[in-house]
């Protein structure tokens, strides 16, 4: 099964110069805990995460409609993955750079959508899903944190 399949394709987004807060308002609205920012020509250059807006906040010691993504995204590294990517490898990408939710592009490099280890854990114990290789519960918790569930999932 591959990422379109998975994915949420209607996606709000911001520039970098948008007000942090019209991007929390955004999120608030949409129910969504990220908002991908995307350049003039819609591909994606960082992800801004309900987290990433009250430390930014919090440390800067400003008010959110004083600070922009740029303010708090500029060193950011972005983890994507593509439309045809298989859901094992978005988990990998998620797994690896300790994110839960990553921009889906397709072959122009543009936002398609985005997809959630939420997204693939709601789908992954239905019959529907069975050919999911982390079918049952057990085997998502082992694909998205690389451990056994009996394992503490924190050190």
């Amino acid at each position: 099964m591959n990422v379109k399949q998975m994915m949420t394709n209607q996606v709000s987004t911001c520039n970098d110069n948008t007000p942090l807060s019209t991007v929390a308002t955004t999120m608030w609205n949409n129910d969504c805990g990220s908002v991908p920012v995307v350049d003039e020509n819609n591909r994606p250059v960082a992800m801004v995460t309900d987290r990433d807006i009250a430390i930014g906040a919090a440390l800067q010691q400003r008010p959110l409609w004083e600070l922009t993504p740029n303010d708090i995204t500029d060193n950011q590294q972005l983890h994507k993955c593509h439309l045809n990517d298989d859901v094992q490898t978005a988990l990998d990408i998620m797994r690896e750079n300790g994110v839960r939710r990553l921009p889906v592009v397709n072959d122009q490099g543009t936002l398609a959508g985005i997809v959630s280890s939420g997204d693939i854990i709601a789908r992954a114990n239905s019959a529907e899903n069975a050919e999911l290789p982390f079918y049952s519960t057990e085997g998502m918790l082992k694909a998205v944190v690389g451990q056994s569930p009996s394992m503490p999932l924190m050190s």
